[in-house]
């Protein structure tokens, strides 16, 4: 069984908003989120232009098209903080401003 929307990429909510997302059912859902400090955020927009430059000539604001996923690793190796949670259904994940999430 396939589900559509089952990954989503890595953004931030518009207007550096809080989210709230809660899990009806089906099988877990992992989530990787770095914290919403100034310094981590740039942290990973350093990392993602690094990684695809050759892309954002053509496309500039590609981080906020919401169309591209990469490995947490990638993060991790230039010491943005990556966390993992595992929602089941029945629970809530609250994001917060300028957070950056992805899973």
């Amino acid at each position: 069984l396939v589900v559509f929307f089952s990954t989503f990429c890595w953004h931030n909510e518009d207007n550096y908003l809080y989210s709230i997302n809660y899990h009806h059912r089906g099988a877990p859902k992992q989530w990787y989120g770095i914290p919403g400090t100034k310094r981590d955020a740039e942290g990973l927009e350093k990392v993602f232009k690094r990684y695809l430059s050759m892309k954002m000539r053509d496309v500039p604001d590609l981080l906020h098209h919401i169309t591209t996923m990469f490995s947490p690793r990638l993060l991790q190796n230039d010491d943005v903080p990556v966390y993992k949670v595992v929602q089941y259904p029945g629970e809530y994940v609250i994001t917060f401003p300028m957070s950056f999430h992805g899973g």
